[in-house]
């Protein structure tokens, strides 16, 4: 249960952003107070909704959270080798993931996830189920593969409630507020217990109220950023893989780990290529670059095509500080390999 736990957490933190960093702008003496029972309330109302949607019936794909249990070294050798040796066996592979969910292992349990959506194509409990995994593993998939999933089951099936959900989220991470709206807005239409819908109107209420408050500054930063002239040393241009990706990612200088402030991703680049990094890229709804007075830039090839560095990866860094941008892009230069 531990690890759903978790995914109620970092949908609360998103929510909890776009609420209290603009009531901590305002300037009345209330505000302080406002924005402090606003952290605490969100959460809880989170984790309360996320209850009623777990609940949603997954017809035959895996099992709920709640019969999730921790399994043991043998039991989770017995599934890897059941899975091996049945590569098309979606269950088998669903099996395996629900094992590395419980040990918290999510990174393992996202792949296993991938190949049971590999074995039933047509299964979007596995594909959700995948999402989750993945947002475990890291929260910025939300703005890339696991939202481009969530948006295909919401094709199929415009009143999934987990895809709702998480479609919600992704709009969240995105900045894309209309969307989250009209995503939790069909929630309600799903006929939900009294005490969820009152805590759905009132996260909808929230939005507006934020939206109401932080939107000129928004708009003011909307298309601002720092612009990158990428590239890449004649002597590992030869190790790009074809199918690589590219990130850009932001970061706030000498921090080391944690997700990073900015992201954006570029597949089979060609290089040299201009690219361009700003608010709209933040990970984080209220988070914003261009109000920083330095930031660390990786320019990083992904062979897997996952953000996090992997050995083998080629990258290069360079610090952007405010002030710097009048004499042209910032050049970044792939010149490095990951251990």
């Amino acid at each position: 249960m531990n690890s759903f736990l978790v995914v109620g957490v970092l949908m609360a933190l998103l929510a909890v952003t776009i609420v209290v960093v603009p009531l901590l702008r305002r300037a009345d003496a209330r505000t302080p107070l406002t924005a402090v029972l606003a952290a605490l309330a969100i959460p809880l109302a989170a984790l309360l909704l996320y209850g009623w949607v777990s609940n949603y019936p997954w017809g035959n794909g895996p099992p709920q959270a709640e019969q999730m249990m921790a399994v043991s070294a043998q039991q989770l050798l017995e599934l890897q080798q059941q899975a091996s040796a049945s590569p098309d066996d979606a269950g088998a592979w669903a099996r395996l993931g629900e094992a590395y969910l419980s040990l918290e292992r999510f990174a393992e349990a996202r792949e296993a996830y991938r190949h049971a959506m590999a074995a039933d194509r047509d299964n979007d409990a596995l594909r959700l189920a995948f999402a989750e995994a993945a947002i475990l593993d890291d929260p910025a998939v939300l703005r890339g593969e696991v939202a481009t999933l969530i948006d295909e089951v919401l094709q199929r099936d415009p009143l999934n409630p987990r895809a709702l959900w998480y479609g919600g989220m992704a709009g969240l991470a995105r900045g894309d507020m209309g969307s989250t709206r009209e995503r939790w807005s069909k929630l309600l239409d799903l006929s939900p217990p009294p005490q969820v819908r009152q805590i759905i109107e009132e996260q909808l209420a929230s939005l507006d109220a934020a939206a109401g408050a932080d939107g000129p500054a928004l708009q003011a930063t909307a298309g601002a950023g720092i612009p990158v002239h990428a590239s890449i040393a004649p002597a590992l241009a030869a190790r790009a893989a074809p199918q690589a990706v590219l990130f850009l990612i932001a970061r706030e200088p000498g921090v080391e780990g944690g997700p990073p402030l900015a992201v954006v991703r570029r597949e089979q680049p060609r290089f040299p290529l201009d690219l361009e990094i700003g608010d709209a890229d933040s990970m984080l709804p209220g988070v914003r670059l261009m109000n920083r007075p330095a930031l660390q830039l990786t320019l990083r090839l992904s062979a897997t095509g996952d953000v996090k560095a992997s050995s083998g990866d080629l990258y290069g860094e360079a610090t952007w500080k405010a002030g710097e941008g009048t004499a042209g892009p910032l050049q970044l230069v792939i010149d490095r390999v990951v251990p």
